[in-house]
């Protein structure tokens, strides 16, 4: 994949996005995710729409963000996200729901990356997960969000269908035969928690209603990767030690007879 991007980019496949024709795509995607993002257009396959680290090597020593540079004569800050859309999620007409099924997506995407970035100790991994997956759907069906021309549902199954691909062990969505990231309220569902809870008998994530409104919404936006994982950290970090201390407190209160 990576060398093929690398090709792409030589034959001028891949070329920045014009900026009023991201305008749409950029407003929603940096509303969620408010990193510094270099927009391109060009083919990525069914997905369509890719998301990159500029740091991602597609060769040895030979970082994404070097190549688009020399190559696009583009400016790509270090830590920033790369996201490529297809030509359709960028024509007009724009179909709302395929490009909030686009944007669900890649907000996976990155949520995957900031998993197999380390940002969270592998013991607590699955958790941190399903608690970002969490709080990106309940971000999505806010009314600022409609307003941008989100479709809550829409968003919804291609976060979820991505998610599940990973946590399934299917290569895609399409193959996933849990059945369980179906619809557009699966990340609520008992049946989900309980397969999460099979995986990694640790998962021990507060229920989708129990999360804090805005858990990821983080004002003055365009951070750095770097920083921005630090802040998913510790918002996620509040919510699970506040979980752990509670449970300390109830294991000590039982052992002593409270």
């Amino acid at each position: 994949m990576r060398t093929g991007i690398l090709e792409q980019i030589w034959q001028g496949a891949i070329r920045p996005a014009g900026a009023a024709e991201s305008k749409r795509v950029r407003r929603i995607f940096q509303a969620m995710v408010p990193t510094k993002t270099l927009f391109l257009q060009g083919p990525v396959g069914a997905a369509r729409a890719n998301v990159y680290q500029d740091d991602m090597e597609l060769m040895p020593e030979l970082a994404l963000g070097d190549v688009l540079v020399e190559e696009l004569s583009v400016e790509v800050p270090y830590g920033s996200l790369v996201v490529v859309c297809d030509d359709d999620c960028l024509t007009a007409p724009i179909d709302l729901e395929m490009l909030s099924f686009d944007i669900g997506v890649a907000v996976a995407k990155v949520l995957l990356g900031v998993v197999r970035n380390g940002v969270f100790p592998l013991e607590r991994e699955n958790e941190a997960l399903y608690i970002m997956a969490c709080a990106y759907d309940r971000m999505a069906r806010s009314i600022g969000m409609q307003h941008l021309g989100l479709v809550p549902d829409e968003f919804a199954k291609g976060l979820t269908g991505t998610l599940g691909a990973y946590w399934s062990g299917a290569m895609q969505a399409r193959t996933d035969r849990t059945h369980l990231f179906l619809g557009a309220n699966c990340l609520a569902s008992a049946e989900l928690r309980s397969y999460l809870l099979k995986l990694d008998p640790a998962f021990a994530a507060p229920q989708y209603d129990r999360l804090p409104q805005g858990l990821l919404v983080f004002p003055d936006g365009n951070y750095g990767l770097q920083e921005w994982h630090g802040l998913l950290q510790a918002a996620i970090n509040g919510i699970t030690l506040e979980r752990t201390a509670g449970m300390d407190w109830e294991i000590l209160r039982h052992s002593k007879g409270f």
